[in-house]
């Protein structure tokens, strides 16, 4: 059994955990955010108090695996976020093409570009 008060913790954070899943599922930019910064809150808090707790504590089962719950999912949620960057990112550059080029503007003039380097020496100079 865990004391009330990592009981109360941990119910917060799996709390906040589940408002940031609803958020990456709503797409809602504002709510994410907000859900976000409350779960950070709640697990920095949380983390302190599992600090503090004695060695006998820290090793109860049902603290350990509720906390492996929480990170498998947080990794879960951490691949979601990646693909819906990379969704959203798709989506403007169809909306709002690029109008230049990613790498370096070409060179003009005489001295505007260097040559071409093969790697091997042409000439040694002592």
């Amino acid at each position: 059994m865990l004391p009330a008060h990592i009981e109360k913790a941990l119910t917060g954070v799996e709390h906040c955990f589940n408002n940031v899943s609803a958020a990456i599922v709503s797409g809602e930019p504002v709510a994410l955010t907000e859900a976000s910064a409350m779960l950070k809150q709640a697990a920095v808090d949380c983390s302190g108090l599992v600090q503090n707790l004695p060695p006998i504590d820290r090793k109860n089962k049902d603290l350990k695996l509720r906390l492996q719950k929480i990170a498998i999912g947080m990794a879960t949620q951490r691949e979601s976020l990646i693909r819906r960057t990379a969704l959203v990112g798709m989506a403007l550059n169809a909306v709002v093409p690029a109008t230049c080029d990613a790498s370096y503007a070409k060179a003009t003039g005489p001295y505007g570009s260097a040559g071409k380097q093969t790697g091997a020496f042409k000439y040694l100079v002592a």
